[in-house]
């Protein structure tokens, strides 16, 4: 009886190291696999973006709420450009990106472009000038400033760039209206021309897989629907399925997704960030987005005319509000904490 026990104890022992060497294997090959993936990316993380808070209007001290100094909770600023060359530009897509790991979901807020703001040094305007006057730091700037929020990072893509990070996850799956075909088969005239490429007409309506081509025309449609309301929605539609791509792919793939997609734009964030908010994707994460401002915060109907210019004009301080239940809540507006339509 002691010599089979001793046998068994022996044969527990030879199982357990057998099984902690196939799992340092695993994990030396997983490290392995991901060092050959990032080795040699070239660092494109944007090195001379402050670090210094006070120059992206956070305030030493600052007590917004307590949710707001969240380390579950990351906010990035998100910026779409058509940029030529080098000369300044204005952002035509602003949205504040949310990695909510403590409600587990991808959140993303569009800031519509001519909101009108004040911009520090400059007055008040659209806040898409704030990127014109100062880049992505008066960017980030502003929208800390006039939404009492604490980003300290953001992302720069190019419309032509766009289309590539779309190409890179096998395109996007978009229900596209005749209207919207042809508007975006229309887009799609000037993008050949700066990009080169020939023109990828959408054939026909319907629901269908998007290239990156397509697809950009098809966010930039402006003369379909509610003008710049859909096309802001438009666009988040477009990163939602961005998002799903990713949540249907192998996690193994990730490196080299980022490999494919780090080049492809400006950012604030270094290799290990990214990596670490990606990590969001092995939950059982969702995506939920949001615009600002709201139909009832409009002032006036939304218009205002300053010198000759139209400007959408909106209260400030409730759309605040309702950004920050949405961000640290996890509360969209008429929504309850339950997540319940207001009255039900």
């Amino acid at each position: 009886m002691a010599r089979r026990r001793r046998r068994r104890l022996k044969t527990k022992k030879l199982i357990l190291t057998i099984f902690l060497l196939l799992l340092f294997v695993v994990m030396g090959y997983c490290a392995y696999y991901i060092f050959t993936i990032v080795k040699g990316l070239d660092d494109s993380r944007n090195a001379s973006f402050t670090t210094d808070l006070s120059e992206l209007g956070i305030v030493s001290g600052d007590t917004l709420t307590d949710d707001a100094s969240d380390a579950s909770i990351t906010n990035i600023a998100l910026f779409g450009v058509d940029q030529r060359e080098d000369e300044p530009c204005r952002s035509d897509v602003i949205m504040v990106a949310t990695v909510d790991k403590r409600h587990d979901k991808i959140k993303l807020t569009s800031v519509m472009r001519d909101s009108y703001v004040p911009i520090d040094g400059y007055g008040n305007n659209k806040i898409n000038a704030a990127y014109f006057y100062g880049g992505p730091e008066l960017a980030v700037k502003t929208l800390n400033q006039v939404f009492d929020l604490k980003i300290t990072d953001y992302v720069t893509v190019n419309f032509s760039e766009m289309a590539e990070i779309v190409d890179a996850v096998g395109g996007v799956q978009i229900d596209v209206s005749e209207e919207e075909r042809k508007d975006a088969n229309h887009n799609m005239i000037e993008q050949s021309a700066q990009s080169g490429k020939p023109v990828d007409t959408i054939e026909e309506p319907g629901f269908q897989t998007l290239s990156g081509m397509q697809a950009v025309a098809y966010a930039r449609i402006r003369h379909v629907g509610n003008a710049d309301y859909d096309r802001t929605a438009r666009q988040r539609e477009v990163m939602e399925q961005i998002f799903n791509k990713g949540k249907n792919m192998n996690p193994m793939e990730y490196p080299g997704l980022i490999k494919r997609m780090l080049p492809l734009v400006e950012t604030s964030l270094d290799l290990v960030e990214i990596m670490d908010m990606a990590g969001i994707m092995l939950r059982d994460v969702s995506f939920v987005d949001f615009r600002l401002p709201c139909n009832e915060d409009l002032i006036n109907g939304g218009s205002l005319v300053v010198d000759g210019v139209d400007y959408l004009y909106y209260d400030l301080d409730s759309s605040k509000d309702k950004l920050h239940n949405f961000i640290y809540q996890d509360i969209l507006p008429g929504q309850n904490s339950a997540g319940q339509a207001q009255g039900e």
